[in-house]
């Protein structure tokens, strides 16, 4: 099986390689790569204590940054190197995230990771979430390394637990801090016993950074003239749910937010509408539908609103609901939402509702909406705010 899981990585990067010759975000995979051991080496060199945090993209650094910032503030001579694996991520946080050092995480061949820990010499790694690279993952067993999972999430057809290769790999691991207690049982079913239920990791970085966030008095001014929706990550398959009902109701004001920023300007030509970066720059406006055009702002947009739709939902999947269910709002999503746990523990406390048509949607802001109970959301949160700290009294331990 090893010879077969290296000669697929092998096929992968080739496949990615042919891609880039006609997609600008494949080319930018692997035009990054290039020189990265060299980079690394000139970047981190005489440095004695390094922690590696591997992140796959923006939400699993999400992830991560409340529990790199607690390792910071618990021994300020550990230097953080942070690596991801797509573009998307790193673009994103490069220069401003939590760490000392960024970079992508070069291709999982065996060559690849002896090289990667020869140069980082880590004392500790953590892979968030999903990111299971298993010749990264030996080696680092191999260099007696601790290994940390967090915020892992298994399924019952996850093939990692089927198949004795990784579940070998798997178990060399120090520990896996998992998000609920499928996965923890899963984990048990496969003899695998170094595993902690300690919830999302997100929502830590979540409530530090909203107790720190400041109010906008214009964006204050804007949403309580009348009650505000918002309408979160959203892409054109979501259009015929919320364009309809913004064209239908007046009542509302509404907050767009794309998933892709260059989607704003489509969307103002289907709308009455004013988008983000002439919203700061007037001192009144006449629309009730404000399009946001700048990055880094959407988490702290829910704070200002009655209720959100989350988008992706009619897609690949649904994009972080957890930093509007966190502001103690109802939410609403697309049906594609099966992998993500807290979307189904959010339905189970009546907290969000899964939506497939227009209909349902006017349906549930009509009736769902009135009936939010937020002191289910406020005791549902405050179970789930010590994940990091849950973390920290273990790897210390250890």
């Amino acid at each position: 099986m090893s010879i077969i899981y290296n000669i697929l990585i092998q096929l992968y990067a080739l496949l990615i390689r042919i891609h880039s010759l006609g997609n600008s975000k494949s080319r930018k995979w692997v035009e990054a790569r290039k020189n990265i051991f060299t980079e690394l080496q000139e970047s981190i060199k005489n440095e004695k204590k390094i922690f590696w945090f591997h992140c796959a993209s923006l939400g699993e650094y999400q992830q991560a940054k409340h529990l790199i910032a607690s390792i910071k503030k618990q021994d300020a001579s550990i230097k953080i190197l942070l690596s991801f694996f797509s573009p998307s991520g790193y673009e994103a946080v490069k220069n401003h995230s939590e760490a000392h050092f960024e970079c992508y995480l070069p291709i999982d061949t065996l060559s690849n990771a002896k090289k990667f820990l020869s140069i980082v010499k880590p004392s500790k790694a953590f892979f968030i979430k999903s990111e299971f690279w298993f010749n990264y993952m030996n080696t680092l067993h191999e260099k007696n390394i601790p290994l940390y999972h967090v915020s892992s999430v298994f399924k019952k057809d996850n093939i990692f637990l089927k198949i004795n290769f990784f579940k070998r790999i798997l178990s060399k691991s120090t520990h896996f801090f998992v998000q609920d207690n499928i996965s923890f049982q899963l984990l048990r079913d496969v003899n695998i016993k170094k595993a902690t239920v300690v919830g999302d990791t997100r929502l830590d970085s979540i409530f530090s950074d909203l107790k720190t966030y400041k109010k906008d008095s214009k964006l204050l001014n804007f949403s309580t003239t009348k009650p505000t929706i918002i309408f979160g990550s959203v892409w054109p398959e979501d259009e015929h749910i919320y364009l309809s009902f913004i064209n239908k109701n007046k009542d509302y004001n509404y907050i767009i937010a794309p998933h892709e920023k260059k989607y704003s300007k489509k969307i103002a030509n289907k709308t009455n509408s004013i988008l983000y970066s002439e919203f700061i720059q007037k001192d009144s406006i006449k629309e009730n539908v404000l399009i946001i055009d700048n990055i880094g702002i959407l988490k702290y947009l829910y704070s200002y609103c009655k209720a959100a739709y989350i988008g992706g939902g009619f897609g690949k999947g649904i994009h972080n609901i957890s930093e509007a269910a966190a502001c103690m709002i109802p939410v609403l999503f697309g049906p594609n939402h099966i992998k993500f746990v807290e979307a189904s523990e959010l339905i189970k406390l009546k907290l969000a509702k899964e939506i497939s048509t227009f209909n349902e949607f006017r349906d549930a802001v009509n009736s769902f909406i009135p009936n939010y109970k937020k002191d289910t959301a406020i005791n549902h949160f405050k179970n789930q705010e010590s994940a990091v700290s849950i973390i920290m009294k273990l790897i210390y331990k250890n």
